[in-house]
């Protein structure tokens, strides 16, 4: 495979709706600034980083946060604060997260990463709907499991809600966050959206 090659998921808009983790916007205190929900990110990644992982439905895989990604989504300035926010839901998000994209790491190109992959989620924070957008890194040597690298959102504007789960009963519960259960549709969620080398995605 080319080490610029970007392959979009077979299949990715016949997958089912994807479940919305529902967010106040205050889960680390009420009118934070900017700096003060870095910082409330970063110690949630803190916490993160010392268990043994995070569980995605979609591909089975538990994803790790090592300590390079903790500050690139934690006390980092560059984070925006609809960003900061959304990690108070990162175990939601990386459970119902659905993998999209599939590359190499043509951007650092860091031998020791087999493959990079993306993930979208749906996030609800204080009423405004994110597409959340979750870069995860697969290492080649075996003390480095796949790592949570990245998470950026993006506002959906004027996207359909539903009132159905995607599916049904106990697991649907096991959400670190609390849900409506409201979903979106794959195409909803990736409106707009494109492949890491621009590409736009093709249902």
């Amino acid at each position: 495979m080319s080490k610029k090659l970007t392959q979009q998921r077979v299949g990715l808009f016949d997958l089912p709706p994807v479940l919305i983790t529902e967010l106040t916007g205050a889960e680390f205190g009420e009118n934070l600034g900017k700096k003060k929900l870095a910082q409330a990110a970063d110690d949630l990644l803190r916490l993160v980083q010392k268990g043994e992982g995070l569980l995605n439905l979609d591909s089975g895989w538990v994803f790790k946060v090592n300590q390079r990604s903790r500050k690139k989504m934690g006390d980092n300035a560059d984070m925006r604060e609809a960003e900061s926010k959304a990690i108070a839901g990162v175990e939601s998000l990386v459970r119902h997260a659905v993998l999209v994209e599939t590359h190499h790491d043509y951007e650092h190109h860091n031998p020791d990463v087999l493959a990079v992959f993306r993930l979208y989620a749906p996030v609800a924070i204080d009423g405004r709907l994110y597409r959340a957008k979750l870069t995860v890194k697969d290492y080649v040597t075996l003390d480095n499991p796949k790592i949570l690298h990245a998470l950026a959102a993006v506002e959906i504007r004027n996207a359909p809600l539903g009132t159905l789960p995607s599916y049904s009963g106990a697991e649907a519960l096991q959400t670190a966050q609390p849900t409506t259960g409201r979903v979106i549709t794959i195409a909803e969620l990736l409106k707009n959206a494109s492949l890491a080398d621009g590409t736009e995605l093709t249902p």
